[in-house]
């Protein structure tokens, strides 16, 4: 049985390598509710970990995806207040290949992030292309590549188009200097199940 008065929002915190606090991740889609104010954290939220964050953090990343995507897309103007600075819409390939054109017309005003690097089938042009913010690894995606000869590549080719890479995980399994060495900006310390987008 689903308790309709709880709030759906979990949130899961990003850190640097040298164990700073960055932001925040949503792990539930930000748009389940109407938009009452501005406000981008919820104060409602008494598993959020809003009170655990710096006064600015760094990152403010809201996952988007199926009929939550499609609403943000119709009428992106009603979320202005998603385009401040330190807030990216996070979103998965399938979306960025099924809206492919309205997302370039948003990421004119809003800043996009990558969650769901390389499933199958994956044309990597399609990435190439779209102006991402930051693109997060999963813990699979990362320990099946990171010892190939091509990982160095794929981060270094982010760098150059100054997309920050994240490594999403439940827990650090190589010493964060390791990490580091890879280029990677952080992590993001996973609370839920693998997939980030869920329903």
């Amino acid at each position: 049985m689903e308790n309709s008065s709880y709030n759906p929002y979990v949130t899961e915190r990003i850190h640097r390598f040298d164990g700073a606090l960055a932001g925040v991740c949503y792990s539930a889609p930000f748009m389940h509710c109407e938009q009452e104010n501005t406000a981008i954290l919820n104060g409602r939220n008494i598993i959020s970990l809003h009170n655990q964050l710096p006064d600015t953090p760094e990152l403010i990343i809201i996952p988007l995806t199926g009929n939550n995507l499609v609403r943000f897309l119709q009428d992106p103007e009603i979320y202005s207040s998603l385009q401040d600075e330190n807030v990216q819409l996070a979103i998965n390939y399938a979306d960025l290949v099924q809206q492919d054109s309205a997302l370039r017309r948003a990421a004119e005003r809003f800043s996009f992030w990558l969650y769901d690097l390389a499933p199958p089938g994956t044309c990597w042009k399609n990435i190439a292309a779209f102006p991402f913010s930051g693109i997060a690894l999963t813990d699979e995606f990362f320990h099946d590549n990171y010892l190939k000869f091509s990982f160095p590549f794929l981060l270094e080719s982010c760098r150059e188009r100054e997309v920050e890479v994240i490594l999403r995980t439940p827990q650090l399994t190589l010493p964060a200097e390791h990490y580091a060495q890879l280029n990677l900006s952080g992590w993001q310390e996973q609370r839920t199940s693998s997939t980030l987008f869920e329903g």
